[in-house]
């Protein structure tokens, strides 16, 4: 199509809720009826018709044989093909996932009309991140001598239950291993029971700092999240369920049960797994969107290095899975820990 020719073309673009616009359009008679012998070469591939060899039907044949409904359509598919991308870029749309295509009116000689729908990327609003994720600080990690005494405790009885089993004797809580050098040795690589008790308080205090890390992460999430204004595309939505589904298939039949199996016990389906998800999916759509944005706006990126070594191990447990898939996600993985870093360590500035 030439420039000329595009602009003959008329566009009028309506926004609808979740990040989605439709797209009326109009295309020109000369336009839409010149991909009439592509059409017919493009459907005339496939017939077989006897003294002619495959996709050399002479196209008047052709015509006859399609059908005059057929070619109609192919020629659709091909002008609106041709349209769509530059559609979008004199609308300014950033269009994600595949258009639904509703012709509204289709015969030789008159311009071709349609309502396109597609979902676009949401124009996210963030707050100020920086200043929400300095102001949220991480607790303080303490670990008291009874907290590793308790610990000990828990160790000690685990143990007895253990002799006990072995011995066929009733475990008795008031008659416990004697914490001794002897007795540490068998846990592990300790040399003596102080050696013991100070690498069990550095395991607790390494446990505990996970915890409260993990605590400021939810915590700078949702402070970011209850001031960020956008809608969420459904194909995003639809994304996240997907994940949920194969992490959810992949806990069952790693328990050595059939997914479809599990259902049935349930008394369940997969829509009324979806319905019961949808909520967390929403949410989790809405903040991968987030973190992806500021990713963005700090030109935060995952190496290609990192994501291919991480590739190469998730492809050795998930043979099955689609390496792009895998790709996906490791990017996105790697890329979210990089944005939490980022997030963790801002000043506010």
């Amino acid at each position: 199509m030439t420039t000329e020719q595009l602009s003959t073309i008329k566009t009028s673009v309506k926004r609808l809720p979740n990040s989605r616009a439709e797209i009326s359009v109009s295309i020109p008679a000369e336009i839409f009826d010149r991909t009439r012998s592509k059409a017919i070469a493009h459907l005339g591939e496939h017939v077989e018709l006897q003294g002619f060899r495959k996709g050399k039907v002479p196209e008047k044949i052709l015509e006859t044989r399609l059908g005059e409904a057929a070619i109609l359509e192919e020629m659709a598919e091909i002008t609106i093909g041709k349209a769509y991308p530059i559609i979008l870029e004199q609308e300014k749309l950033d269009a994600i996932g595949s258009p639904r295509v509703r012709l509204t009116k289709i015969a030789r000689g008159n311009p071709l009309e349609a309502v396109i729908e597609t979902d676009i990327f949401p124009e996210l609003v963030l707050p100020d991140y920086r200043k929400i994720a300095s102001g949220i600080k991480e607790e303080a990690v303490d670990v008291s001598d009874d907290e590793v005494e308790k610990t000990v405790t828990e160790i000690r009885k685990v143990r007895g239950k253990h002799l006990a089993e072995e011995t066929g004797k009733t475990f008795d809580e008031e008659q416990l291993p004697e914490l001794d050098d002897t007795f540490v040795k068998t846990l592990g690589d300790f040399a003596s029971v102080p050696d013991f008790r100070a690498k069990l308080k550095e395991n607790i205090v390494k446990e505990k700092g996970k915890s409260v890390k993990e605590k400021r992460r939810v915590a700078i999430v949702e402070g970011i999240l209850g001031k960020l204004r956008g809608d969420i595309p459904e194909l995003f939505v639809e994304q996240e369920l997907l994940r949920m589904e194969d992490e959810f298939r992949h806990d069952i039949e790693r328990m050595g049960m059939k997914f479809d199996d599990y259902l049935k016990q349930l008394g369940k389906t997969h829509e009324d797994l979806r319905k019961d998800w949808r909520t967390e999916a929403e949410k989790r759509a809405k903040v991968q969107l987030m973190i992806t944005e500021i990713g963005r706006k700090e030109s935060i990126v995952a190496s290609e290095e990192e994501v291919e070594t991480e590739v190469n191990k998730l492809h050795i447990l998930y043979p099955n899975t689609p390496i792009e898939r895998i790709k996906s996600y490791v990017d996105m993985v790697l890329t979210n820990e990089k944005v939490f870093k980022f997030l963790e360590s801002s000043t506010g500035a």
